[in-house]
C-alpha cells in the first residue's frame, strides 16, 4: 500500500480482500505471518514472499496495491447502516464447523448472529422448482430437525431453500441463510421478508463485499459455505447438474455426510438425489434418519486441515508442467482462467493438470477448480 491511510482495522481487512489474486487461503497465510492486514500492507514484496510463502506475483500485487478508499468507506457505511458486522476467521464467534474446511472465508459479513448451538447444523437444499411432494417433505423434515435443536442452513434461493428457511422459522428454530451476493443485496427480491425474519432469529451471511451482485460464479463459492457450516447436507429434489449437487460435492470434499430424499423415477427432479444414493449418500425418509447418523453418537473431534507447505521434488517436471504449477496458487482457480492465462488449449492443459494431481502437487475441487495441494 503506497500510503499510510490511518484507517480502522476493518478498512485494512476490506482492502486486503480486494487485492487481485488474494483469496481466503492467501489471507490466512498472510495473517499467520504478519498478524494483521495493516502490517501486511507495511511489508515489502520480498518480505511477503518470504514470510507468507506466496508466489512472487501475488506478493508484488499486495505490495503495489492502492485501495479505492472511497469504495471501501462506502462499504463500511453500508455495513453500519444495516446493523451488520464483519467477522474474521480469527474472531472467537467465527463458526467452528466452517473453520474446518479447506478454504474457509477470511471474512464473513453477518446480519444477525451466530450462537454456539449452530455447530449442530444441517443443510437442506434442492431445486428452485420443487413439486408439492418435495416442498412438503422438506418442510416436515426441517420441522422435526429444529424440534431436535438443530440449526437449518440453506442458500436463500427460491424453492426448497426458501421452504426450509420458512419452516425453521415457523417452528421456532434457528436458520442461517448464505447469500451469493453482497449482504445488502436481496436475491431473489421476493425473499426480502424472509431475510428480515432470519436476521431476527438466526443469521444471514455472505463472504462477498457489499454491493456485489448475484453473479453466477458466486454461487459455487456460496455453496461450499452452506455445506461447510453443517455436519451434513440433505438434497431434496435436484437436477443431475445443479447447484444442490455442487453443494453435496462440497460436503463430500469437506468430509461431511450427504443425505438424499428419494422420489419418483419418473420425475427428473428426483434424478439428482437418486444419483447421490447410487454414489453412497444416506437415504432419508424422515428427520430421524439424519439425527441417528449425525447426532446420536458421541461427536469425535474433526481433524483440522493440514497447513500448506511448499512442494519439493519439482526438478523432474517438464517446462510446461512447471509453468502450469507456477500458475496455480493456494486459492482455487478455474481451468478456463488457467487456459486464458497460460495460452494452453484445454485438452493439453487437462493432461498436465492430471499429471500434477497424480504427483500430489495440486488438488482438484468440484467445478474444475484447482489449487496447490495441502501436504
Amino acid at each position: 500500500m503506497n500510503e499510510a491511510l490511518g484507517q480502522t482495522p476493518l478498512f485494512y481487512w476490506l482492502a486486503l480482500e480486494r487485492v487481485p489474486g488474494v483469496g481466503p487461503i492467501s489471507i490466512a497465510r498472510l495473517i499467520d505471518a504478519f498478524s494483521s492486514p495493516e502490517k501486511v500492507f507495511q511489508a515489502s514484496a520480498k518480505e511477503i514472499q518470504a514470510k507468507a510463502r506466496l508466489s512472487e506475483r501475488v506478493a508484488e500485487n499486495i505490495a503495489a496495491f492502492t485501495p479505492d478508499r472511497a469504495a471501501i468507506l462506502k462499504e463500511m457505511e453500508i455495513i453500519s447502516e444495516l446493523g451488520a458486522k464483519v467477522i474474521t476467521r480469527w474472531d472467537p464467534d467465527y463458526p467452528e464447523n466452517l473453520k474446518e474446511i479447506y478454504d474457509p472465508p477470511a471474512l464473513l459479513f453477518v446480519r444477525g448472529r451466530f450462537v454456539a448451538e449452530d455447530s449442530k447444523a444441517v443443510a437442506v437444499v434442492g431445486t428452485r422448482n420443487p413439486t408439492r411432494y418435495g416442498t412438503e417433505l422438506a418442510e416436515a423434515i426441517t420441522r422435526d430437525l429444529v424440534r431436535a435443536g438443530i440449526t437449518i442452513v440453506s442458500g436463500l434461493a427460491r424453492g426448497i431453500d426458501t421452504a426450509a428457511h420458512w419452516a425453521a422459522l415457523r417452528h421456532g428454530g434457528r436458520t442461517i441463510g448464505v447469500l451469493g451476493c453482497g449482504i445488502d443485496v436481496c436475491y431473489p427480491k421476493e425473499n426480502k421478508d424472509l431475510v428480515t425474519e432470519i436476521e431476527r432469529c438466526g443469521a444471514v451471511i455472505s463472504e462477498f463485499r457489499p454491493q456485489t451482485g448475484p453473479l453466477s460464479t458466486n454461487f459455487y463459492r456460496r455453496n461450499r459455505i452452506v455445506s461447510g457450516l453443517t455436519r451434513g447436507t440433505l438434497v431434496v429434489e435436484a437436477a443431475p447438474r445443479s447447484g444442490s449437487l455442487i453443494t453435496a460435492a462440497h460436503a463430500l470434499d469437506q468430509n461431511r455426510e450427504v443425505f438424499a430424499l428419494p422420489g419418483s423415477v419418473l420425475n427428473k427432479r428426483s434424478w439428482g438425489p437418486h444419483h447421490l444414493l447410487k454414489q453412497g449418500a444416506a437415504l432419508v425418509e424422515s428427520a430421524q434418519d439424519i439425527i441417528d447418523i449425525l447426532f446420536s453418537q458421541k461427536d469425535a473431534a474433526a481433524p483440522k486441515p493440514a497447513a500448506y507447505t511448499h512442494i519439493n521434488h519439482l526438478e523432474d517436471l517438464s517446462d510446461t508442467a512447471r509453468q502450469v504449477f507456477d500458475a496455480v496458487d493456494l486459492d482455487p482457480v478455474h481451468i478456463d482462467i488457467l487456459c486464458e492465462h497460460l495460452g494452453i488449449d484445454a485438452g493439453r492443459l487437462s493432461g498436465v493438470l492430471l499429471e500434477l494431481e497424480l504427483r500430489g502437487l495440486i488438488r482438484q475441487h468440484p467445478g474444475k477448480m484447482f489449487s496447490r495441494s495441502v501436504t
